[in-house]
């Protein structure tokens, strides 16, 4: 017969960390994709000494630990707000070790991707001498412990979950534009997160190789390309939101411009960061028409995507037809196609997919 600590610690992994991955299943997908598929373990050998010979780097990767310690800790804030979850809070009978005790293999759980690799800078520091940020790396860690159980401590100890209603009037009174970023930022932080750290990490990178001579335009055009599909599961996203969670609004006819309105700044508002960044690469006035030409081939790719995307409507025909068009642009860049006739054709499957009156 199973013991009681056996019974409870498997109820807390079924509650608390199956849960957990399930609800941010494409982020981890993208990130075994991105650092376990196309990377060798001597590519993360090399960016784990120079993150402890950088300290920018060694605090950056501190601030994304904090980051994803903290999307984590609003999830399971969220679960014990919810009605089915109130059994829980019974858990606040306990003192703090009893908790810190109980929790551990949970907390273990959830944060397995940061431990992981921080064990990893430990490797690689030990070989280089780096124990100061060894010792700060194992603090820092300890301290999330601490600093999770205690602010779960305290949430446990309130006699009702706490009011979610002030967010939903903040939801109700944003414009339509606005209700799929705050979907993001609510129910797939780490996603949003995820995708942005590796699109930006890919266009510094095409940038450093283009700066270092040898490469023309194309190459950042290239960049573009592989950005535009980091993005493949906030499209995916963004479209299953609207067929769902606004299928009340496919019944009220809308204006072709407005439609294109309400698309245009939430993706405009999701890429910021991305322009933001093309923006400040090309500091030179002479370089003008090329960053006209690849701020519009980063929208419109984006775009393009989201329409595939729309018109397909099944994940696995987009996904198929993803990798198919993605080959297909990729031809295109090589062989000089010049971008804004790229722009114009990735524009094309997006104008197909809201001309309908009928749809979100």
């Amino acid at each position: 017969m199973a013991t009681w600590p056996k019974v409870m610690n498997e109820l807390f992994f079924k509650t608390f960390v199956i849960t957990f991955y399930r609800a941010f299943l494409g982020f981890f997908i993208l990130v075994i994709l991105i650092f376990g598929v196309f990377m060798e373990m001597k590519q993360h050998l090399l960016i784990a000494e120079r993150l402890l010979q950088n300290s920018t780097g060694f605090y950056t990767i501190l601030l994304l630990f904090l980051v994803y310690a903290f999307a984590q800790k609003r999830f399971q804030f969220r679960l014990l707000n919810d009605k089915h979850y109130r059994i829980f809070h019974q858990l606040g009978f306990f003192n703090w070790s009893q908790l810190g005790r109980s929790f551990l293999p949970v907390w273990l759980a959830n944060h397995a991707l940061i431990v992981a690799y921080s064990v990893l800078l430990t490797y690689v520091g030990v070989g280089i001498q780096a124990e100061g940020k060894l010792g700060i790396l194992w603090i820092f860690l300890l301290g999330l412990f601490v600093a999770d159980i205690s602010i779960l401590y305290f949430k446990l100890k309130k006699p009702f979950p706490e009011s979610t209603r002030v967010r939903s009037a903040i939801f109700k009174k944003l414009r339509f534009e606005f209700w799929f970023l705050m979907h993001l930022n609510e129910n797939r932080t780490l996603l949003f997160l995820a995708v942005k750290i590796i699109s930006i990490f890919l266009l510094n990178g095409f940038f450093y190789f283009y700066s270092g001579g040898g490469y023309d335009l194309r190459w950042l055009e290239f960049g573009l390309l592989c950005a535009a599909y980091t993005h493949f599961p906030i499209w995916l996203e963004k479209a299953a939101f609207e067929s769902e969670q606004l299928s009340y609004f496919h019944n009220m006819p809308i204006s072709f411009s407005r439609k294109l309105w309400q698309h245009s700044i939430a993706i405009l508002l999701i890429l910021f960061p991305e322009l933001v960044l093309l923006v400040y690469k090309f500091d030179t006035v002479q370089n003008l028409p090329d960053l006209f030409f690849l701020l519009i081939l980063l929208i419109s790719m984006n775009m393009g995507i989201y329409g595939l995307i729309k018109w397909r409507k099944a994940i696995e025909k987009a996904l198929k037809l993803g990798y198919l068009v993605f080959f297909f642009l990729f031809l295109l860049v090589i062989f000089g196609l010049p971008p804004l006739a790229i722009s114009a054709l990735c524009l094309i499957p997006f104008f197909v997919s809201v001309r309908s009156r009928y749809s979100v």
